[in-house]
C-alpha cells in the first residue's frame, strides 16, 4: 500500500473517531427520566461536568468554582425544593444561592414531562437580588449515583453533570464519562466547546468538599 493510500486511510480513522454521534447513540444517551422516577433526584448532589449553548452561559460555567445542589421533597409530597450553592473564582469566599420551588407532577402516568419553574428566588451571600427569568428542566437517565439535567432559561441552555455528594472528588472516575456527556451535548444540539470540569476539591459556599480532611474547618 503506497505511502499516500495510508495517509489518507489514517485521516478517515481521525475523522470518524470525531464524527456525530448517530440515531441509535443517541438514543441511547438520550434517555428522558420517567416521571414515575423522580424520587431518584432527592440527593444532594456536586456538579462535575457542564456546557452551555450561549456566551452568558458560558461566561458564568467557566467562572464557576463549585456547584452543588439540593433537591428535596416537601412534606406535602406535591411540591420539592432545588437549592443550587454557587461559588465563583473572582469571589472564593462569596455564595450566590438559586432557591426554586417545583411541582410534582400530579400525573405519573404521562412519562416523560419537563419541570417548570415560575418563581426564582436569589440571594447573593444571604441578601436577596432581582431576578426575573424562569427556570424549566428535562431530567436524563442517571448512573447510580449520576444525575443528568438539562435547564433552560429563557436566553439558553446548560447540559449538566452531576455526581452524588460522597462520590464527587474521584476525578479520574469522573473522566471515563466525558466522552458521553459530549456525546450527549451533539444529540442534544449544543454546540462543540470547552466544558466546566469540576477539579474534584473546590469547597463548596456552605461546607467543605471534603470535611474529614479539614476536621477542625467543618461547617
Amino acid at each position: 500500500m503506497s505511502a499516500e493510500k495510508i495517509s489518507v486511510l489514517l485521516l478517515l480513522a481521525v475523522i470518524g473517531s470525531h464524527a456525530a454521534p448517530n440515531a441509535s447513540e443517541c438514543d441511547g444517551l438520550a434517555k428522558r427520566l420517567p416521571t414515575k422516577d423522580l424520587n431518584k433526584i432527592f440527593r444532594n448532589w456536586v456538579l462535575v461536568w457542564g456546557v452551555s449553548d450561549h456566551e452568558e452561559g458560558d461566561h458564568v460555567l467557566g467562572n464557576a468554582s463549585s456547584s452543588h445542589v439540593e433537591f428535596k421533597l416537601l412534606p406535602d409530597n406535591k411540591t420539592f425544593t432545588y437549592n443550587e450553592r454557587n461559588v465563583y473564582r473572582h469571589n472564593l469566599s462569596s455564595c450566590t444561592t438559586y432557591f426554586i420551588h417545583m411541582t410534582v407532577p400530579s400525573n405519573n402516568e404521562t412519562e416523560l414531562q419537563t419541570l417548570h419553574a415560575d418563581n426564582i428566588r436569589v440571594e447573593v451571600d444571604g441578601k436577596p437580588v432581582e431576578y426575573n427569568d424562569t427556570g424549566a428542566v428535562d431530567f436524563y437517565e442517571p448512573c447510580s449515583d449520576c444525575l443528568l439535567l438539562v435547564y433552560k432559561c429563557s436566553k439558553f441552555r446548560y447540559l449538566l453533570s452531576y455526581k452524588e455528594e460522597g462520590s464527587h472528588r474521584d476525578v479520574e472516575q469522573h473522566k471515563a464519562a466525558h466522552d458521553d456527556y459530549k456525546k450527549l451535548a451533539e444529540c442534544l444540539g449544543f454546540p462543540k466547546k470547552k466544558p466546566y470540569v469540576y477539579d474534584g476539591v473546590a469547597d463548596f459556599c456552605h461546607k467543605k468538599s471534603a470535611p474529614e480532611a479539614n476536621p477542625d474547618n467543618q461547617s
